[in-house]
């Protein structure tokens, strides 16, 4: 949590270049939006320890801009600088209406994402095209604040209209876009009756799991090949079935079905259920089925996408420290280039330039001709190919993340609304 001058404070002094009072604008008006929108909360003091039902007493939906501009621009009259950074700030033990603590909704933020993590389906699943249009009916609906829950099970309605109004050029072909939409067979949109083309609904519950068991296929067909995939999918489809007739089904060679099958009951993605066809339970009366139960596997992929995040993240920091002296050297190069350009920016659009002005700028140019040549071939090449690896452990890192939100999200919806 935060005061909201200061949050704004910081803001400026971390983005601001150009004109600070445009900057403060700017800046409060977005603020204002992210309130307005439900992605931050505000309130007028600490909610953390109060019962849900007091909370709403002091809670705030927009600021006050007037006095927060005032603030803001005696901030930047002073200088705007960090020394001065608490100065006309109100103390601990004033009780400011306009200065409200803020705090992020994290629900808002995760249903946030996983509206993009749809849009993004959408977009693999068919193209970037019918990827937009999903966003924007996503966008649409996460303005009611009613449905706007990551649990809930299925999105507000949007009208056929809203979802015209929101492009300012509408795509060609959009009907066919929504059409492609409604049937995916990964219910990515679902359709229900009315005015003016229909209102259309995102089965949250339905498409999470849909993303969830993509992101576990590709788990499995790294660990146990092609043949291991097919068990997986014919199990998740059929359900229950038997050793003989699993077998039969798959169309596999004997001997990789043989050495497949019990890797995966070991690793957890394959279950077994065992009962007796007589009262006697022995070798003759014992029946085995094979299936998937897919919440087990959601919090096995969650343990996947936990280890695999440590992993990544303990390489990256490896990379990091093989490099640090470069690194490191590399920053110190570039702060100063940008010093040395910020001066000649200054130079140039002097009016009525002295003889020695000319001197200066040329200096600054060679100076800075001469930091860019400091890095040689070779260091400017581990530079490169660190990055090409960072950027490639990111993208790992990225895509583990989302595993787990997605399956951790699965189990949410699926079980604890239900208890």
């Amino acid at each position: 949590m935060a005061k909201t001058s200061e949050v704004l404070r910081a803001t400026l002094l971390r983005v601001s270049k150009g004109d600070k009072h445009r900057e403060v604008e700017v800046l409060v008006e977005c603020l204002d939006t992210l309130i307005s929108s439900g992605l931050i909360r505000a309130s007028t003091k600490s909610v953390i320890l109060q019962p849900p039902e007091e909370r709403v007493h002091y809670e705030r939906f927009s600021l006050a801009k007037s006095d927060l501009f005032e603030n803001l621009r005696k901030f930047v009259a002073s200088g705007a600088t960090y020394k001065n950074f608490h100065h006309l700030l109100p103390t601990p033990k004033q009780s400011v209406e306009w200065d409200l603590i803020l705090a992020p909704r994290v629900d808002s933020l995760e249903a946030l994402w996983r509206d993009y993590l749809i849009s993004r389906f959408a977009a693999e699943r068919i193209d970037e095209t019918a990827g937009d249009i999903m966003s924007r009916i996503l966008h649409i609906a996460f303005a009611s604040k009613e449905h706007g829950h990551v649990t809930s099970p299925s999105s507000e309605a949007v009208d056929h209209s809203q979802v015209v109004q929101s492009f300012s050029d509408p795509p060609n072909h959009l009907n066919s876009y929504l059409t492609l939409l409604l049937n995916d067979p990964m219910s990515l949109l679902e359709q229900k009756p009315g005015i003016a083309g229909g209102i259309y609904i995102c089965p949250y519950k339905k498409v999470v799991r849909s993303i969830l068991v993509c992101h576990i296929e590709n788990v499995v067909q790294v660990l146990f090949e092609n043949a291991g995939l097919r068990i997986f999918r014919i199990l998740l489809i059929e359900g229950y079935l038997s050793y003989e007739t699993l077998e039969r089904r798959l169309l596999i060679p004997q001997k990789e079905f043989r050495r497949i099958l019990p890797q995966m009951i070991a690793s957890r993605f394959v279950s077994t259920t065992e009962f007796s066809r007589a009262k006697d339970f022995n070798a003759d009366t014992v029946v085995c089925l094979y299936s998937v139960n897919l919440s087990a596997v959601a919090r096995l992929m969650i343990e996947y996408a936990q280890h695999c995040v440590l992993c990544l993240a303990t390489r990256s920091d490896a990379e990091l420290n093989s490099k640090s002296r470069l690194i490191d050297q590399r920053y110190r190069v570039e702060s100063m280039i940008s010093k040395h350009q910020e001066e000649l920016i200054k130079l140039e659009r002097r009016e009525g330039m002295s003889e020695g002005a000319d001197e200066e700028i040329e200096s600054h140019r060679e100076s800075v001709q001469a930091l860019q040549n400091s890095l040689t071939p070779a260091e400017i090449g581990q530079l490169s190919i660190l990055s090409n690896r960072l950027a490639k452990l990111a993208a790992a890192q990225w895509e583990a993340e989302t595993a787990w939100f997605v399956a951790d999200l699965y189990l949410r919806i699926y079980f604890d609304m239900e208890e």
